[in-house]
């Protein structure tokens, strides 16, 4: 979104820095050292990933120190409502979906692709509302590797369909 938002390479650089900064960068190094005060090495990205699966409270940490101050940065930085909606509309999908994860486990990859593809759809038009059916490749492998099962996955769709449409509707995109 920022790439088809910028009116100049300084600009597209800037946004891109932010989100990388506050969605790549600072949860990595979090995950990392919060692995390495438990005396455990962090070998792999993988391993990041799998923490985070079995810690949702730090996800809620990460969503609200990392992600929000993202948000306000980017406002700052006077992005598109259109990318400020979706960055606002991931947060709160992370942030819903590691509530439900404190006693369901439900799926963040279902939400996440759920929300990026409403979010597209209503960046690019409803055309992108077509790739909703990658959505079945995605439960079948979560499902066939056993990481979850068919109402985890419906659940992480369902709540990224009710904070889309929530997030649409109060940013005025609805």
């Amino acid at each position: 979104m920022a790439c088809t938002s910028a009116d100049n390479v300084g600009e597209l650089i800037t946004w891109v820095t932010a989100i990388l900064l506050f969605f790549v960068l600072i949860p990595s190094v979090y995950v990392f050292l919060r692995i390495r005060s438990s005396g455990n090495r962090v070998i792999t990205v993988a391993k990041l990933a799998t923490f985070l699966k079995q810690h949702p409270g730090d996800i809620l940490i990460l969503a609200l120190l990392s992600g929000l101050s993202c948000a306000v940065i980017l406002s700052i930085l006077k992005v598109p409502t259109t990318l400020i909606s979706t960055v606002v509309a991931l947060l709160a999908v992370s942030m819903v979906t590691a509530l439900f994860n404190t006693f369901y486990r439900v799926s963040f990859h279902s939400a996440g692709i759920t929300i990026l593809i409403i979010m597209a759809a209503q960046a690019w038009g409803p055309v992108f509302l077509v790739l909703l059916a990658v959505l079945p490749l995605i439960f079948w492998a979560k499902y066939h590797l056993r990481e979850h099962t068919i109402p985890q996955l419906v659940i992480g769709v369902a709540v990224a369909v009710v904070i889309g449409l929530t997030t649409l509707f109060l940013f005025g995109r609805f």
